[in-house]
């Protein structure tokens, strides 16, 4: 077997693992109102146990629906109505072998008095953070009946069929709270020492024992390192502290996150953040402590995993995001298929959805992902007959996967000698290698299905008839070309290249030589990283964005993230403003483009040797139409249809191969 450690069986307690991969808890608000499991939410559970993981610890489960409520689809283990529901989640999960954690949670100072009703409770009447409410400090009969809570939920979990419980410590929650110097600034027996600020937790984990008794596996989750520049947040150091004492307690495993309230990044990481960059916090927890350590460390991919496992860094990997992109992550790498693995790309459009929107979870880069009830399975063709594929890029190359799952031929007509589409523009700024190996990934995945790609293919629907006269249609996923508004000046800045666009630039088409200044109008994604990209490499330049804010559209994570790596150089920044001319260089007198204040009216001038055009795509619908006046079947998929994102791409790819119809 080429993973041996990753499949090595193994046992925390009493509980016995038959690899060491463990689904990390991340919250998909899936459940309903009343904190039960939805059929959604089972059937997305259910996929990843199918796909091979050894363990499964599920989102955070409240304990308490009085004076806990985080967001109003939180999976509960509150009441006694929860248990029959919950078993038909540990039976889904047990049908492959696999074990299931509940991960028991009390919000504390995070919850959300919105839905409660009443203030937040807490060890003291500190908010969670700048701005948040602040909570009403817990009195002795407060964490007697929230102790009670712990307890009677953990009684529930293993009624319902759970194989353990996991007492949730990390990221600011309850738990968390007491074991904080910052948070818990008690001076009676639960603040102060070690021992007082992990006496609530000890008091559970008693009461746990006492119901349940010895054999029945208890885990904690803390966050090894805080990670946050603030006095009093927990450093590596006093969180083995902490570890040590539970582990004394007689707790059976140690689940390692880090980050805090504050610092959510270091817990789920946008992409710029590179595998193991936080492995030695996990390490020095498994050299301190005889219990088993599971740990998180950005894994992408089986090979990273088994190395962690090597050199000692942790007992169990902990796969999170990795499990939303590919649930036959553990499946593939058993079989000796890693390179067909659909790799997570860091974008965090799963933390955006339901951090950010209060949606439930969905994955960029899989289209199934939390919807696996509305694509239970691919409908087979029994024609097996060819459909043109017009483009290689996200959108097609999916729509081509599933067509040939599904038994069909496709086609892909690619315009250039290679597939991947924006994928190959979107990876080329700083930091963004992710997209490369994804986009690999899916070319593995192609080749392994057989599917046919003509390269260097300029497709019209002349070229597509005569290529493929018995087609039974046809998906358009040309992609779109750079927006060029009629603004003054800039069509004659094209044609002489003093205004190019952002795909131009990042590409190497167009250069920006050392000593010339910039101005990138547009401040989404692609202008950020283009700036980013122009910084680095000792280039100046402006921002200018219409809108009243840098990064509209981009969640803040990902816009903060690039932020911190743009404004050290210190650009000029211009939200709030709008480009109404270009001016090209003339003899003697250096271009320039105005700008308009959005509020005031108010013009200014901003000096530019290069003009560089991020403000968005245009489908290329001339080619669109083309294909539906000579086609009865016809499909436009990603930005072909409209502008949009990766997510988009390829969940309209799959939705158009899935439905599609001979």
């Amino acid at each position: 077997m080429a993973y041996e450690k990753l499949f090595e069986e193994g046992r925390i307690g009493s509980m016995t693992i038959k690899n060491r991969g463990v689904m990390m808890p991340m919250a998909t608000d899936m459940a309903d109102k009343d904190g039960l499991p939805t059929p959604r939410q089972i059937r997305y559970y259910q996929e990843r146990a199918k796909g091979g993981i050894g363990m499964i610890i599920n989102e955070y489960t409240g304990v308490d629906d009085i004076d806990s409520i985080p967001s109003i689809h939180n999976l509960r283990a509150a009441r006694d109505y929860h248990i029959s529901a919950l078993e038909e989640l540990t039976d889904a999960v047990h049908m492959y072998d696999c074990r299931i954690v509940a991960q028991i949670h009390h919000g504390g100072a995070t919850s959300n008095p919105a839905f409660t009703g009443r203030d937040n409770l807490a060890p003291s009447a500190v908010p969670i953070a700048d701005g948040r409410p602040v909570p009403k400090e817990m009195t002795l009969e407060d964490i007697k009946r929230i102790e009670d809570k712990f307890i009677a939920a953990a009684v529930r979990c293993k009624k319902a069929g759970y194989d353990a419980v996991e007492l949730h410590g990390a990221h600011g929650y309850l738990i968390a709270q007491f074991f904080s110097k910052y948070y818990n600034r008690r001076t009676d027996e639960y603040g102060g020492s070690v021992e007082n600020r992990c006496r609530f937790i000890a008091e559970i984990i008693a009461g746990i024992r006492k119901e349940l008794g010895p054999k029945f596996p208890i885990l904690v989750r803390m966050c090894g390192d805080e990670m946050t520049p603030v006095e009093g947040f927990l450093s590596l150091e006093e969180g083995i502290e902490i570890a040590k004492y539970l582990e004394s307690c007689g707790i059976d495993a140690i689940n390692i996150s880090n980050g805090s309230a504050r610092n959510g990044d270091a817990n789920c990481e946008p992409f710029s953040y590179q595998p193991g960059w936080k492995k030695h916090v996990a390490k020095a927890y498994k050299e301190a402590l005889s219990i088993p350590v599971i740990a998180t460390n950005t894994i992408k991919d089986p090979d990273f995993a088994e190395s962690l496992l090597e050199e000692g860094v942790c007992d169990f990997v902990g796969l999170g995001r990795s499990q939303l992109a590919d649930p036959e992550f553990m499946n593939k790498a058993k079989a000796g298929t890693p390179e067909l693995i659909r790799k997570c790309i860091g974008c965090l459009y799963c933390r955006e959805r339901v951090l950010g929107g209060g949606l439930p979870i969905r994955c960029a880069v899989n289209p199934r992902t939390a919807r696996e009830i509305d694509f239970p399975a691919l409908h087979r063709s029994s024609k097996g007959a060819p459909v043109a594929v017009i483009g290689g890029g996200p959108a097609g190359m999916q729509a081509a996967i599933t067509l040939a799952e599904r038994g069909f031929k496709p086609v892909i007509f690619e315009k250039s000698d290679t597939l991947g589409g924006t994928l190959n523009i979107a990876d080329k700024p700083p930091l963004k290698d992710k997209i490369t190996k994804m986009a690999a990934s899916m070319g593995s995945q192609l080749a392994a299905l057989g599917v046919e790609v003509r390269f260097e293919t300029e497709a019209t629907p002349e070229t597509v008839k005569t290529a493929l006269p018995d087609a039974a249609g046809v998906i358009v996923a040309c992609g779109a070309a750079p927006l060029i508004p009629p603004i003054e000046g800039l069509a004659e800045g094209m044609e002489s290249g003093f205004a190019v666009t952002a795909e131009d630039v990042i590409t190497g088409k167009a250069v920006i030589r050392e000593g010339q200044k910039a101005v990138v109008i547009g401040s989404g994604l692609t202008g950020l990283e283009t700036a980013e990209f122009l910084l680095g490499n000792g280039r100046k330049l402006d921002i200018v964005e219409m809108l009243p804010a840098l990064g509209p559209g981009v969640f803040p994570a990902i816009l903060n993230d690039e932020m911190s790596r743009i404004t050290p150089y210190d650009p000029g920044l211009f939200p709030g403003h709008k480009l109404t001319a270009v001016r090209m260089p003339a003899e003697n007198e250096p271009g320039y483009v105005t700008v308009e204040d959005t509020t005031t009216g108010e013009t200014r001038d901003l000096s530019a040797d290069a003009v560089i055009l991020a403000m968005g795509v245009t489908p290329r619908t001339e080619l669109v139409n083309a294909f539906k006046d000579a086609f009865d079947n016809v499909c436009t998929v990603g930005d072909a249809r409209q502008g949009g994102r990766i997510a988009t791409a390829i969940r309209e790819g799959f939705e158009a191969a899935y439905l599609f119809r001979a």
